[in-house]
């Protein structure tokens, strides 16, 4: 075989892969779209969530804008006492059996369950990650956690 007769090998090869590399582009394609996008006829679309932080101490003009663009607000919280954005969620304190059924956490609300027993908790008021809490997964009690 001669070095043109391989080249015309290798374009019909290429020509029919063609219609795989087109199938395969289009599934790549697809499995880009941004999570918590809802279809346009969607008769309850769920407002999209995305947790705000701050790279420093104290939020920048554009982090705190974007904070409150997002309807949060600015606080200081932990015990370094660092700016952060809490945004506020529309099904606080709905009855929950996991974080699923939330826009945030489901937690347990009353005294800790022993982790791994049958729990319901309520889902979470604020993407606040501090406090002492214990989350409720599957209908189940997670271990205790305290964060400051």
């Amino acid at each position: 075989m001669f070095w043109w007769q391989a080249t015309d090998c290798l374009k019909t090869k290429a020509l029919a892969m063609r219609p795989y590399l087109f199938s395969a582009s289009l599934l790549l394609l697809a499995a880009c779209a941004a999570p918590g996008e809802t279809a346009p006829d969607d008769p309850n679309p769920a407002a999209p969530y995305e947790r705000i932080t701050f790279e420093g101490e104290v939020a920048t003009p554009a982090e705190r804008a974007r904070c409150e663009a997002a309807g949060g607000t600015v606080q200081r919280a932990g015990m370094l006492g660092w700016e952060n954005c809490i945004q506020t969620f529309a099904d606080g304190g709905e009855v929950c059996s996991d974080s699923a059924d939330c826009m945030g956490e489901c937690r347990n609300t009353s005294e800790f369950a022993e982790a791994g027993a049958a729990a319901t908790g309520q889902c979470t008021m604020n993407d606040s990650i501090f406090g002492c809490y214990q989350t409720i997964e599957n209908g189940t009690a997670g271990a205790a956690l305290c964060v400051d």
